[in-house]
């Protein structure tokens, strides 16, 4: 009976963590276009624009922030875009996240953009979780008067 176990064992541990890396979420930030050049106070950021990648082995409905940097130091942040990527070798999803530029208290001057790629999102807290990729660009766009 021991033996019977003993040998049982080893192929449930195997099948158990085949079963488990099968469910792996993961995904790549493949390409970018932040903003660049000039934008007016009041203008709409539309054109931010990002591709990823689903690098893990199931489908699964990931998340994408999209904030950027004043000079002084403050971040401002779009409302998360979410997208279904379906696992695959090469085809990528795209998204096009908007920041609308404060008219009355937005910095003049330069802006650091950044996307940051999540797999989880909390509805009742607004939280992503689960960083899985982030690139940033120093000096994406300016804001002018």
């Amino acid at each position: 009976m021991k033996k019977g176990i003993l040998t049982v064992l080893p192929i449930l541990f195997l099948l158990v963590a085949q079963s488990a890396s099968a469910q792996r979420i993961d995904a790549r930030i493949d390409s970018e276009d932040f903003p660049s050049g000039s934008y007016h106070l009041g203008d709409t950021q539309c054109d931010a624009n990002i591709w990823i990648q689903n690098t893990g082995d199931v489908g699964h409905q990931f998340w994408i922030s999209y904030s950027v940097m004043d000079r002084r130091g403050q971040w401002y942040t779009a409302p998360p875009v979410s997208v279904w990527g379906d696992p695959s070798d090469s085809s990528t999803v795209f998204a096009n996240p908007r920041w609308y530029i404060p008219n009355d208290y937005a910095l003049l001057g330069s802006y650091q953009a950044e996307f940051a790629l999540y797999g989880d999102y909390n509805s009742h807290t607004g939280q992503l979780h689960n960083l899985l990729d982030q690139v940033d660009k120093p000096n994406a766009f300016w804001v002018v008067r």
